[in-house]
């Protein structure tokens, strides 16, 4: 439903009856053009909450390329580096103004165009003209020096190396089945490893000249701003651009032929096998009152043809898995309607999609499917107009984008209501057979073979496709179909509760206290069992529900797999007196789950709703903790799954790195000997440890009360499972291990340092890692160009008392020692970088976060539990929202002088296979 909406409230926006209602901008947008060119949108939120964000499309893409290079993206990475008029890189100045890159600056290449993104917050660094300043520089200052790119060049090569893949390389070799006789073909937005090594600074410079022009741009502004002074900046900042005329760009529409292209998508390490029939078509101009007509009847053709395809894949089951079909906008203008078979009968298969096709042109659509569909249409255009009225301001920039790049408009809601409803009266069942018919007339037309990697697939001629098309329709009638054997008709009713299957309720309440400001209610229940109730509204008005026991899967009576393995199991195989298909019919009846997971230190029962429901919530999970039991079939699967996997010896490696023993990894092998019994019992252990249920909410009722007492206190507890917790051995340590088969490497770091563990350390810890984050980034990338992305993180380990930091990313093998060193080197100068941190902003910062995250619950309800685990109170709730004033650079100084030590330090280094030579390197 939720994709049918957003189809349909982008496709609706464009009918139009008459003249006198063509599609125009909804009035809330301003729209202009500068003398140079630029186009401009402007939305004024009009709420004073609101900061703004700010979107420049560039009107250029892969397809743009002369020649297949990548220069498109690797423009995209050029314009951060050195600029003209502020005399240093646009990273430095995002540095110095506390931003980030993929923050409050993103930016994205695709086929058709480059998009710049400014994301503000409420008085944040600049104001709106400073940020459209900061815009124009970026996209035209740059200055597109020749060192810049050779250190660039590396960046965007380890952003291909990471982008490689089976699934992408096949994706590429359907596009160009898809779109041959196009420049989609051979022009990847990320580029080609020959293309960016070749690309000279020459050439971007020529690609930049050529296309970064005012006039081939668009600027969309949207949040509070006012209207005025917008358009001042714009015409100050953008309209001193020289008037250069916008380039053509014809070929970005896929062009058409006749006749039928055959294809085969076939890569090395692939694994599927299909046929796919395509046709390719025009379509008219989304303004023009046959553009409207023709996208909205697509939207009801897409759902019946793929409706009509799934149900005739019944009658080829001997030779396809499964029929199937969709509908592509590929490019402006143009549609590809694409029939599918899963199958690795590729020939027989290409005859059941023609003959799929031929019935589908003579039957024509279901008059039932069309008539329901038609229902959920109108239905859905009745409540566009509050849904588009409802729009934040970030929702109407993006809806904004997405018209300009479409070629459409964002309308006014009440004009676009009722031209909508006006269209679908004029939509007809027989019109709509009539359209499809005229669509699979299509001349232009596709057919390709995917086949798993070295599987010799014979590719059929294109007369031989092209005659047994024609036979298929020179048929006066087409054959009877062979009557379907009649399945028999299971009503799926959802089993009866046994009468004799029912929860405990002898438990009691045997303690109760209250506390105030926060005002908490705790109860002691006689099972050991202890409830903490935080009294505070929700938005939803939901009871938010955390039941916690420890351990977790690190423990030293069954350890991590078979913990996590038997836990798993155990709910999803659910209650002993019913078949698993009994359990599943009785839990899709169920409106609200349980989430049950087991961590590394403790297993986490969760479950949010409204009070009234709580009770028999509770009462299943009871029923869980009681009737619960692993099946035998269960087992048995992932015995197979076990045993059809490779060893990891990536993971055991890692864990002798960290631990000093082998014995640490996973030993999955163990797992196959497990009896179901021994699953169960394994589980049941974990359930019968004593739980301190944390819940968020409105005051409990007499009801949610009495139930807590009599069934969850009836629970047997027994704490029988004791922690087991890793510790990472002291001193410096580093391993190589072969891994990819590719050319790339993978640098993983651990370290560590102790710490007596409070809330409100692991609060002030945390801002310490965007500000490393920034700081790897700063080195690794923007100075060294070694890496494309970096993972980083500092966790504060209750368990362990400790801090753990963990360090990853992917370079060239060639690269790993030297970006080890210069890692290791910025962590060692963290305690100073964080002694020059602006505080202020960072107070800043803490503050916005702040804002959003004390909305959720989920947020009360964790800091909750860490208040009550460390101080068995709630106290640590009034606290945190003064914490953002204890950030004080010799705190900050000070924990990362702490932290930031590289004496603890475990360094994995994951190589090609084969790539290993010499004798182990040691951490310098």
């Amino acid at each position: 439903m939720r994709l049918c909406l957003a189809a349909i409230l982008t496709l609706l926006c464009l009918v139009s009856p008459s003249a006198a209602t063509e599609p125009g901008w909804d009035p809330r947008i301003a729209t202009g053009q500068l003398d140079n060119g630029l186009r401009y949108f402007l939305h004024d939120s009009g709420k004073d909450t609101d900061p703004f964000n700010i979107r420049l499309i560039v009107h250029a893409g892969s397809v743009d390329e002369p020649v297949p290079s990548g220069i498109a993206h690797i423009l995209e990475h050029m314009v951060f580096q050195t600029n003209v008029v502020r005399g240093r890189s646009m990273h430095e100045e995002i540095e110095a103004l506390g931003w980030r890159t993929g923050v409050q600056i993103n930016a994205v290449t695709r086929e058709a165009e480059t998009q710049f993104m400014l994301r503000t917050r409420p008085d944040d660094a600049l104001d709106l003209a400073g940020s459209l300043q900061f815009m124009a520089d970026l996209v035209l200052k740059p200055a597109l020096e020749a060192e810049d790119w050779e250190k660039e060049r590396f960046v965007i090569l380890e952003e291909l190396r990471q982008t490689v893949s089976v699934a992408d390389r096949v994706s590429r070799l359907k596009k160009a089945a898809l779109r041959s006789g196009s420049r989609y073909v051979d022009r990847p937005t990320i580029g080609t490893h020959a293309g960016i090594s070749r690309t000279s600074i020459a050439e971007i410079r020529s690609f930049y000249q050529s296309f970064y022009r005012a006039s081939n741009m668009t600027l969309i502004v949207s949040g509070r701003f006012d209207h005025g002074a917008a358009r001042q900046a714009l015409e100050s900042v953008f309209g001193a651009a020289p008037a250069l005329a916008a380039p053509e760009r014809d070929y970005r529409i896929l062009p058409l032929k006749q006749g039928l292209n055959v294809a085969l998508v076939q890569d090395n390490e692939g694994s599927s096998s299909q046929v796919t029939y395509a046709l390719r078509l025009p379509m008219p101009d989304r303004l023009t009152g046959e553009g409207q007509m023709a996208y909205l009847q697509q939207y009801f053709l897409t759902r019946l043809i793929r409706d009509a395809v799934q149900a005739e894949g019944a009658h080829h089951a001997d030779v396809t898995e499964s029929l199937g079909f969709a509908a592509q906008e590929t490019t402006e203008r143009r549609l590809i309607l694409a029939f599918n078979a899963r199958t690795d009968k590729h020939a027989a298969a290409t005859s059941a999609l023609v003959e799929t096709v031929e019935r589908l042109n003579r039957d024509g659509l279901s008059r039932n499917g069309f008539e329901e569909l038609m229902k959920r249409a109108r239905a859905i255009n009745r409540s566009n107009r509050e849904a588009a009225e409802n729009r934040t301001y970030a929702e109407w920039e993006d809806r904004i984008a997405s018209a300009v790049l479409t070629g459409s408009v964002v309308d006014d809601p009440a004009v676009r209501t009722a031209r909508t409803a006006d269209l679908l009266d004029r939509i007809t069942f027989e019109g709509l057979n009539a359209r499809l018919r005229e669509m699979l007339s299509a001349e232009d037309r596709v057919l390709f073979y995917q086949a798993p990697g070295g599987v010799e697939v014979t590719l059929p001629s294109a007369a031989s496709v092209e005659a047994e098309r024609a036979r298929w329709a020179a048929m006066a009638e087409l054959p009877p179909r062979e009557p379907l054997p009649a399945e028999p008709v299971v009503e799926a009713v959802a089993p009866v509760w046994p009468a004799d299957r029912h929860v405990d309720r002898s438990g009691r309440m045997v303690g109760e206290s209250v506390a105030s400001d926060p005002e908490v209610i705790e109860w002691q229940l006689s099972n050991g069992d202890t409830v903490v109730w935080l009294v505070r509204e929700t938005p939803d008005g939901k009871v938010y529900l955390s039941g916690q026991s420890q351990p977790g899967y690190l423990n030293r009576n069954f350890g991590s797999s078979a913990s996590q393995a038997a836990v798993q199991l155990f709910t999803q195989s659910g209650f002993a007196f019913w078949t698993q298909a009994e359990f599943d019919l009785w839990a899709e009846n169920q409106t609200q789950h349980w989430s049950i997971a087991l961590k590394e230190g403790h297993l986490d029962a969760g479950i949010a709703a409204m009070p009234d429901k709580l009770p028999a919530l509770l009462q299943i999970y009871a029923a869980t903790s009681a009737f619960g039991a692993v099946r035998a079939e269960a087992v048995e699967a992932l015995g197979d799954q076990i045993n059809g996997a490779a060893p990891d010896h990536a993971a055991a490696r890692r864990a002798e790195l960290l631990y000093g023993t082998s014995g640490a990894a996973d030993d999955m092998q163990a797992l196959v000997q497990l009896t179901p019994e021994a699953m169960t019992g394994i589980a049941r252990a974990h359930f019968e440890q004593p739980a301190t249920w944390y819940a968020v909410g409105p005051k409990p009722g007499s009801e949610i009360r009495d139930t807590f007492a009599s069934v969850i206190g009836a629970i047997p507890r027994k704490a029988s499972v004791q922690r087991d917790i890793a510790l990472q051995r002291s001193g410096r340590h580093v391993a190589d291990v072969e891994v990819f088969s590719d050319d790339r490497a993978r640098v993983e770091i651990s370290f560590y340092a102790g710490l007596d563990w409070t809330p409100e350390a692991s609060f002030l810890i945390s801002t310490l890692t965007p500000m490393a984050q920034q700081s790897l980034k700063k080195e690794l990338r923007n100075r060294l160009g070694g890496i494309y992305s970096l993972e980083f993180e500092l966790e504060v380990e209750p368990d362990q008392d400790r801090v753990l930091g963990t360090l990853a990313f992917y370079c060239a093998p060639d690269r790993t020692q030297e970006l080890t060193q210069a890692a290791l080197a910025v962590l060692d100068g963290m305690p100073e970088i964080a002694r020059q941190a602006d505080v202020d902003k960072i107070r800043a910062d803490i503050a916005f976060a702040e804002g959003s995250r004390l909305t959720d619950p989920n947020t009360w309800l964790r800091r909750l539990a860490l208040s009550h685990r460390r101080y068995g109170d709630a106290g640590y709730l009034k606290r945190m929202q003064e914490l953002g004033d204890k950030v004080t650079a010799p705190r900050l100084e000070a924990h990362a002088r702490h932290i930031f030590r590289t004496d603890n330090i475990a360094v994995l280094t994951k190589l090609p296979r084969g790539a290993m030579t010499g004798p182990e390197r040691e951490v310098e």
